[in-house]
């Protein structure tokens, strides 16, 4: 644990955030990492599903030994004074526990839920259902929360469904801490050992088989200079079949940290491939990935999914391919940069420098956030003479 965890000041703050699984993702540990910073115990409660993992965070936090449902980090003995949702299932819970402890309540959906529903599996029936009840959970809850926050999606897709249930509706950029841009590469953009990384959940919809693919299917002298590294896990028979695979290396539950120190000493190009879905054909913002992978000046190959390759050539920060995730257009991509080196150092420094902006970090969205809710929370009454 780093002296700067230690260092933080605490104070009688108290948040409670909620969540249906016991699987802390990146966004959720950025709101838990921003809570503990400001000075507040935090008490997470999931259901019991899957086990604990808490290794989404900047730093390992001190978290409390896990129970069954419950694990805190701080002195959660003060009582609660705010509660963050971050999944529909759980939702008629934290409003109720907010009636319960008096304390605001912040809906976050990282995703889009309802929509989400009608592309899961199973049958027709199962899949209508499931919609139907993510939108009835909505409509009854939703308008019980003090302020509902939301990734940003195309045209704001996301926050203006949400606002028929709640008018207090705030859109989060999935921005990295000012961490991922404190350093930058520690090494010349000019090196000639490059490496194609991925960091996130492993599976074929989000590009990692087509792009190992289209690494395995390079030319045996441009793939003797470079490598493909996939960092995370999820579904097992592709990490099986990347394990297999010559040149390609998988690291399994990888920290941010960890990814950061690879990528600061090694010269890398981001992949970041989206499935041709309604889901993903709404990406905005919301690619936490593509915005971790430029603050580290990574050059990135991504697919033409919503707002990004009005991104990536507004910053000049990368290649687009196609969404349908051709192997053979993405390994042009690869052999585009592979043989004209200069590229992918023009990308890393205009990446890099795009991220540098104030704006375009976690911490001025969480800053937005904080302003928000206390505008929103009822004054504090005047103390007694």
């Amino acid at each position: 644990m780093s002296s700067q965890v230690n260092e933080i000041p605490r104070s009688a703050k108290h948040a409670l955030c909620i969540s249906g699984t016991r699987l802390i993702n990146r966004r959720m540990a950025l709101f838990v990492e921003s809570l503990w910073k400001s000075g507040s115990a935090v008490s997470i409660l999931a259901l019991p599903r899957h086990a604990w993992s808490l290794n989404r965070t900047e730093e390992t936090l001190p978290f409390a030994q896990p129970s069954r449902c419950r694990t805190t980090v701080g002195n959660v003995s003060v009582p609660v004074d705010q509660i963050f949702c971050f999944h529909w299932t759980v939702l008629p819970i934290a409003v109720l526990l907010g009636i319960r402890h008096r304390a605001p309540v912040v809906y976050d959906e990282h995703d889009f839920y309802e929509m989400n529903s009608l592309e899961g599996t199973g049958s027709s029936l199962r899949v209508r259902m499931t919609s139907k009840a993510v939108r009835l959970i909505h409509r009854l809850f939703v308008p019980h929360v003090t302020l509902v926050t939301c990734i940003h999606q195309y045209n704001e897709e996301l926050r203006r469904h949400l606002l028929q249930w709640n008018s207090n509706v705030l859109e989060l950029h999935n921005y990295p801490p000012a961490v991922w841009n404190s350093n930058g590469r520690q090494i010349p953009a000019t090196a000639v050992h490059i490496c194609f990384v991925y960091i996130g959940g492993v599976f074929a919809e989000k590009g990692v088989r087509a792009a190992a693919e289209a690494f395995l299917s390079l030319p045996v002298e441009l793939r003797s200079s470079a490598e493909f590294h996939v960092f995370g896990t999820g579904d097992e028979t592709l990490l099986k079949w990347l394990e297999a695979q010559p040149q390609i290396v998988l690291h399994r539950q990888i920290s941010p940290a960890r990814f950061r120190d690879f990528a600061a000493t090694h010269n890398c190009v981001g992949m970041s491939l989206l499935a041709d879905t309604p889901r993903y054909n709404l990406v905005g913002t919301n690619s936490t990935k593509l915005y971790e992978y430029m603050a580290m000046g990574i050059p990135v190959i991504a697919t033409a999914s919503g707002e990004i390759p009005e991104q990536i050539h507004k910053w000049k920060s990368g290649l687009v391919v196609s969404t349908q995730m051709q192997v053979s257009e993405i390994a042009a991509a690869m052999c585009s940069l592979l043989t004209q080196p200069e590229r992918i150092a023009e990308a890393s420094r205009r990446a890099f420098e795009t991220m540098q902006q104030e704006h375009m970090t976690w911490e001025a969205e969480w800053k937005k956030l904080s302003t928000t809710l206390l505008t929103l929370q009822p004054a504090a009454p005047p103390a007694a003479s």
